[in-house]
């Protein structure tokens, strides 16, 4: 075997017989430790150094490890003894595992190599940094449906260019099998690969073994019938309901009975375990989890048509009220007034233009009668009195008011005697000068009587000379 030295990181090998032992290196001539396993933290497999165990499925052992040719982390499944001795498994492994590797899409974990270290098999894929679907859920039960949706989403994209590019189907479309990232971004796992991983339906003593796969699985996988894409978006439909319900779409004492479900039991909807899922989800579901392929979604592009629909609404139906006229108070000339009205509606100026309508024919109109005749019966008494003055003034006022109220049109005549004379016109200025008219009229005939009365005083002087 092949270890790296942890002082100046040469390769070094060694017998089999030395492993855990310390020896010298080559390169620096430090001791080190030999790695207690072929698998162990510095053990070398091809071009990659294992540095620890990150899980253990049903075809092998996945290990975080370091590509050394490209310096890059990678998740290296090594597959179990039982698989490499079996050639006709090992031949179809490879090829899958090729296929899947000439996929390359943002929602799905990359495979990177594929290959044989003496008696040993690998696949070399993506390190993703995160937590499965299935680790959320261990905590959180249920998951939000919006995240739900989009991480069903992403899987649906994953699986249409799987099949589109390479025909490859998953076959075990589950929460375990849904990495998210970091970032909150879904990936899918194993695609290709996990035709080889399927538990058995066989009843077992292994409870733990045989409940995985048969929780997701679509019925024509149970019976043996030929599967496309619409087979995986069974299982993803059966995936969604498990999130968002934190129930399991069919349940039963063991595998066989599950199955048996799978095939004759109508599904149960989803908010009847969680009221809060909405109508048109628990239709996507039903669909989406047929009993018969042709009675679902005919393609990955139909499914997601649907699905970004009902993600639109849903996110419309948190944005726009529930009632569009849901009354609201608006400030009309000091008044409220309630009004269906927008509440997107946010100018002043745009309210009152829709409140306009209820004052287009105020009691404005009416007055303006007796205000046009107050006028009119000041201008005939220009004359000479102390109270055709008064009289004078308080019809000015009222004229002025009446005339600012027409020219605005619009505005009520609330808005208009809260601030008098705001928008004086050309007869609110005649009017201003008639007020003062008034007032000098004695002394403008005065002073024309004594200018006759001089040039009459000098016409007698001037006759007498």
């Amino acid at each position: 075997m092949r270890f790296q030295c942890i002082h100046c990181h040469g390769l070094v090998a060694i017998d089999d017989s030395e492993m855990g032992q310390h020896v010298g290196c080559g390169h620096c001539e430090q001791i080190v430790q030999v790695p207690t396993s072929k698998f162990a933290p510095q053990a070398v497999i091809d071009d990659f150094v294992i540095e620890r165990m990150l899980g253990r499925g049903g075809m092998g052992i996945v290990y975080k490890a370091h590509q050394m040719s490209l310096d890059r982390p990678v998740a290296l499944k090594i597959l179990m003894n039982q698989y490499a001795a079996n050639n006709d498994f090992i031949i179809d492994f490879i090829r899958e595992a090729r296929a899947a590797a000439r996929l390359n899409h943002p929602f799905i974990v990359q495979a990177y190599a594929v290959g044989q270290d003496e008696d040993t098999y690998f696949l070399a894929m993506e390190f993703v940094e995160g937590q499965t679907l299935k680790q959320i859920m261990d905590v959180d039960r249920t998951v939000p449906l919006e995240f739900a949706l989009n991480v069903t989403t992403n899987m649906v994209e994953a699986l249409g260019f799987a099949w589109s590019e390479q025909k490859l189907i998953h076959r075990d479309i589950k929460p375990d099998n849904i990495m998210i990232t970091s970032d909150g971004v879904a990936k899918l796992m194993d695609l290709g690969l996990s035709r080889f991983d399927n538990d058995t339906l066989a009843d077992t003593e292994d409870e733990d073994e045989v409940m995985g796969t048969p929780q997701y699985i679509c019925p024509e996988q149970l019976i043996g019938m030929p599967m496309d894409v619409r087979g995986d978006l069974y299982s993803l439909g059966a995936t969604l309901y498990h999130t968002i319900t934190g129930e399991f779409p069919f349940q039963g004492r063991n595998a066989a009975e599950i199955a048996k479900k799978h095939l004759q039991e109508p599904l149960t909807p989803a908010n009847t375990h969680n009221p809060s899922v909405p109508p048109s989800v628990c239709k996507l579901i039903e669909k989406m989890m047929a009993k018969h392929p042709d009675d679902r979604h005919s393609s990955t592009k139909e499914l997601l048509k649907d699905l970004n629909n009902i993600k639109a609404t849903l996110t419309s139906s948190k944005r726009t009220p529930k009632s569009k006229s849901t009354p609201i108070k608006i400030k009309a000339g000091g008044r409220s007034q309630a009004k269906g009205a927008s509440p997107g509606s946010s100018s002043a100026s745009v309210r009152l233009k829709g409140a306009t309508g209820a004052f287009s024919k105020s009691p404005a109109s009416s007055s303006g009668k007796n205000n046009t005749a107050s006028s009119s019966g000041k201008n005939r008494s220009q004359s000479t009195t102390k109270r055709n003055k008064t009289s004078g003034g308080t019809n000015r006022n009222r004229s002025t008011n009446t005339r600012g109220s027409r020219k605005r049109g619009k505005a009520t005549e609330e808005e208009v005697e809260e601030k008098p004379g705001r928008r004086r016109g050309k007869r609110g200025e005649q009017a201003k000068e008639s007020k003062y008219g008034n007032k000098t009229s004695p002394a403008i005939i005065f002073g024309a009587v004594s200018v006759v009365f001089i040039f009459l005083i000098l016409a007698i002087v001037l006759m007498v000379k």
